[in-house]
């Protein structure tokens, strides 16, 4: 009796590993056959749509099944890809993808850059966490998912050199994250950027992104000054790279390197032009605590820290209202 069952229990584990196997190789086919500037179906209901490539990134909407969506991009690996659909912009498993063959429709100009994430780690590090990803994807390294020796030296840095502010009056200023920038990336120019309109500030974003001169992301600092982000890709009708002022941008992707507050946003979010000027890219106000003085340069201004055209740290005074034209 107990050989029985022993073999009855050996045939199923070998049953259930062969189609194991299958399946994992039925997967593998339908995922190599997708591609991106293609389209695909949705094989089944209730498909999470994520802010960024993984279970655990915060779920935006959901698919059913025969559900299209356009291919914009693949995480490493191939097992989420970025898409376009009726939903928006953002991740889903590729086992639940079929490819069908089917070349995209909409024409949109869509770039993201491969950033490697890094998580804060600490709950005051967000823009450590931004410049060790900016300096990721300068080296070309892999995610590192947050380095406590190179935030906490970030930190230090910025602290030393915070403008004349005191951490309870800025946590850090743009002057002190224009100048970390340079100090751990001295090969490239850095600033702080002040912008009377969003709209201005956000095209150069765009062009900053696009340019394949430049192909740089740029921090921003969100929420009135709560917190910073890496801007890592943007989606525009037209190319933003080519024509600055003509391109009608459709919103940005973001890098939110604090997955442990109630509001993160992803590892690599797509936030529609609309949200991004009316609710992220907001007007710097020291009544967000820890956000400057009344009076100082960045008050009621849309602020952001960006490559410059010229080479070394920060200026006093930053970047006023500037365009893509100061770069030529």
């Amino acid at each position: 009796m107990q050989r029985r069952q022993f073999l009855q229990q050996t045939s199923a584990a070998a049953l259930g590993a062969a189609l194991g196997t299958a399946r994992a190789a039925h997967v593998a086919r339908a995922q190599s056959a997708l591609s991106v500037g293609m389209q695909a179906v949705v094989t089944i209901d209730g498909l999470h749509v994520r802010g960024g490539p993984g279970a655990g990134q915060p779920p935006l909407a959901s698919l059913d099944t025969g559900a299209t969506v356009d291919l914009l991009g693949a995480a490493p690996g191939g097992a989420w890809w970025r898409v376009a659909s009726d939903a928006g912009v953002g991740y889903v498993s590729a086992d639940y993808l079929q490819a069908t063959g089917q070349p995209s429709a909409s024409g949109v100009f869509d770039l993201d850059l491969p950033i490697p994430y890094a998580r804060q780690l600490s709950p005051i590090w967000c823009d450590p966490a931004d410049i060790e990803m900016w300096l990721g994807y300068r080296r070309g390294a892999p995610s590192s998912g947050g380095t406590a020796a190179v935030q906490s030296a970030i930190w230090d840095w910025e602290t030393a050199h915070n403008a004349g502010f005191r951490v309870d009056q800025w946590d850090c200023s743009p002057f002190a994250v224009a100048s970390a920038a340079h100090q751990w990336m001295p090969a490239a120019g850095f600033d702080h950027f002040q912008y009377d309109d969003p709209l201005v500030g956000s095209r150069l974003l765009a062009w900053l992104l696009a340019n394949p001169a430049w192909r740089e992301p740029s921090i921003a600092l969100v929420w009135r000054g709560l917190h910073y982000v890496l801007v890592r890709g943007v989606r525009a009708i037209g190319d933003p790279g080519q024509d600055p002022d003509g391109a009608q941008l459709l919103g940005f992707y973001v890098a939110d390197p604090d997955p442990g507050a109630s509001f993160w946003l992803g590892e690599d979010r797509f936030i529609p032009i609309d949200r991004w000027l009316g609710e992220l890219f907001s007007p710097v106000t020291y009544l967000t605590p820890h956000t400057g003085v009344p009076g100082d340069i960045w008050q009621n201004r849309m602020v952001a820290i960006q490559r410059s055209w010229t080479a070394g740290g920060p200026s006093d005074a930053g970047r006023r209202n500037v365009t893509a034209a100061s770069y030529a």
